[in-house]
């Protein structure tokens, strides 16, 4: 009977637990967590090294310092991705340019050979190619957005209609 009682009591915090944490914004999360396995590593290594295994305690608390932020030399070479910094993300349909556009309506000709990177006159094949290319990069399952993804293939249609 105890053990059905406790198993009823680990049940409902762990459904606590996961109810919580999905409600805890990602960014905040990650914070947390990036402090909370810093402290965790330092610890063990404080263990570790009270114990005599400085081969494994003195690697682990460099870790431990690069989470928290701590080490002299950043990181530690862990690299932590910034989808910002590759200019194709969230903030790409707040871009003045982007506003622009959709306030004037229809793509024009011009806008069209812009966002495909291509000049002029360009034939079919390379209206095609330079789609391609650029969906590769944009599209929402490799991390662009859908109203990126929209706008390439808003401007490869205008252009191939040239070609019909």
């Amino acid at each position: 009977m105890p053990a059905l009682v406790f198993g009823i009591i680990a049940l409902v915090l762990a459904l606590w637990a996961i109810n919580v944490i999905t409600k805890v914004d990602p960014k905040v999360g990650a914070r947390v967590v990036k402090i909370a396995g810093g402290l965790l590593a330092l610890g063990l290594a404080v263990f570790l090294g009270l114990r005599g295994e400085l081969w494994v305690a003195l690697p682990l608390g460099a870790f431990g310092l690069g989470l928290l932020g701590w080490a002299p030399f950043g990181t530690l070479g862990i690299p932590y991705p910034n989808r910002g910094q590759t200019g194709w993300g969230e903030d790409a349909q707040g871009h003045a340019g982007a506003r622009r556009s959709r306030a004037r309506g229809k793509m024009t000709d011009e806008e069209a050979y812009e966002i495909l990177g291509l000049k002029p006159g360009a034939s079919a094949e390379a209206i095609v190619s330079a789609h391609r290319a650029l969906m590769k990069k944009v599209h929402p399952d490799q991390g662009g957005t859908t109203y990126l993804a929209a706008r390439i293939n808003e401007a490869k249609e205008i252009l191939l209609r040239r070609h019909r």
